[in-house]
């Protein structure tokens, strides 16, 4: 059986600006478009949320109908906490989020998890780690990473190529070269849309939309995979089970 190259689609949402009411509206706006623009391709994307209070869940599941994954941050206070808060802090989140009817297997963090609490993610059923939340999350973007095993049944993310940073380029061309490096035996290509990024340095939607529409071309041609970060913990799993090492070129 063949694999196709898995394309791992995130968007990076920031949370509302305290007193700056433009920018909260011009946000707002980005998500509905990006949503709408999803449900039009089936898109199933990851959207990694920095709300703690969740309110940016409730306006994401009002704006699409087609299920989406929900990744929410961790801070680094609570990811280097002692493992008895660590897992508190996970019960809490999974518990608030399961009464909004999502459940987070993705989670997201701008920082390292300390190895005592990686044996936590899997009591609170998180298989995927996700260190890469936007063009301010200190890791310097890397175009082709695998997903490093963090420990059995856990995955860190590939780091992403982040859209946004390379819009000097035409759209296709980014489209053509991201699919040159599916010729690697591996392949897993993790695009990051950062909605912050987006607002800091005006980038239109449509340029976003121009992406997506291409990729879903390339999607129909049965050349790539779209799918949100979740998928490739089940991907991965069976590789990990079967022993498969390759994928077919793009």
């Amino acid at each position: 059986m063949s694999i196709n190259p898995q394309i791992l689609l995130s968007i990076n949402v920031p949370a509302l600006t305290s007193g700056d009411a433009a920018r909260s509206s011009a946000r707002n706006t980005i998500i509905q478009q990006l949503a709408s623009e999803l449900e039009q391709h089936e898109f199933v994307a990851t959207w990694i949320l920095h709300d703690q209070g969740l309110d940016d869940v409730r306006l994401l599941t009002e704006s699409i109908s087609l299920p989406q994954e929900i990744s929410l941050t961790l801070s680094q206070k609570n990811q280097q906490a002692q493992p008895a808060l660590f897992s508190r802090t996970l019960s809490d989140l999974q518990s608030r989020s399961r009464n909004l009817g999502v459940r987070i297997t993705t989670l997201s963090t701008n920082h390292s998890i300390k190895d005592r609490n990686l044996r936590l993610l899997v009591k609170h059923r998180i298989s995927m780690v996700n260190q890469h939340c936007g063009i301010h999350s200190g890791k310097k973007s890397t175009r082709v990473m695998e997903p490093n095993s963090l420990r059995f049944g856990i995955w860190e993310v590939p780091a992403p190529l982040q859209w946004v940073k390379q819009l000097t380029n035409p759209v296709r061309e980014l489209v053509l070269k991201s699919n040159m490096h599916f010729k690697t035996p591996r392949a897993f290509q993790h695009i990051q849309i950062d909605i912050q990024a987006m607002l800091e340095n005006n980038i239109s939607i449509l340029k976003i939309k121009s992406l997506l529409r291409a990729l879903n071309r390339t999607r129909l041609r049965g050349k790539i995979d779209v799918t949100p970060i979740r998928s490739a913990a089940t991907l991965l799993r069976h590789l990990q089970t079967t022993n498969r090492q390759y994928f077919q070129a793009a």
